[in-house]
C-alpha cells in the first residue's frame, strides 16, 4: 500500500496495526469494507464517507474499542446498522446518513446519550417509529 502525507510517499507492506486516524474519504473505493477493519484496535477515527460500498457495515467494527468517531456516510452501505457498535463507550461522532440502510436504530448508551449527526437518513427510515425517531435525531433533522 502507498500512502502519501504531506507531499511525502510511504509504502506499506500491510496496514499498521497502531494506526490512530483512517481518512480515505471521497476516494471512489467499492466493494465491501474488509473485516479485518476490526483488528486495527488502536484507531479512534474511521472517515470511509464519499465512496461507494457496497456491503453491510461489517460486524467487526464493534471490536475498535478506542473508535471515538466513525463516518460512513455517502457510501451506499446497506443492510443494519451492528447493535455491537452501540458498546463503543468512547464513539462521540458517527455519521451513517445517505446510505441504503435498514432497520432500526440499534439500542444502547452510544446511540441514546447523543445527538446524531443525520445518523440515518435512508431509504428504510420510515420504518422507525416516530418515538425513536424524536428521542433520537435532532428536531431539525425530521422536519
Amino acid at each position: 500500500m502507498k500512502m502519501v502525507n504531506k507531499g511525502v510517499e510511504t509504502r506499506f507492506e500491510r496496514i499498521r496495526q497502531d494506526f490512530k486516524a483512517i481518512d480515505l474519504s471521497e476516494n471512489r473505493i467499492y466493494g465491501k469494507i474488509p473485516e479485518s477493519t476490526g483488528f486495527l484496535k488502536a484507531l479512534c477515527l474511521l472517515n470511509l464517507s464519499g465512496n461507494a460500498f457496497t456491503s453491510d457495515i461489517p460486524r467487526s467494527l464493534a471490536n475498535l474499542t478506542n473508535l471515538e468517531a466513525l463516518d460512513l456516510s455517502s457510501t451506499k452501505l446497506s443492510g443494519q446498522i451492528p447493535q455491537g457498535l452501540s458498546d463503543l463507550s468512547f464513539l462521540s461522532y458517527m455519521n451513517f446518513s445517505h446510505n441504503l440502510l435498514k432497520g432500526p436504530v440499534p439500542k444502547g448508551t452510544q446511540f441514546q446519550s447523543q445527538t446524531l449527526d443525520s445518523t440515518v437518513s435512508n431509504t428504510s427510515v420510515e420504518k422507525l417509529t416516530s418515538q425513536i425517531l424524536h428521542h433520537i435525531f435532532p428536531r431539525n433533522f425530521l422536519s
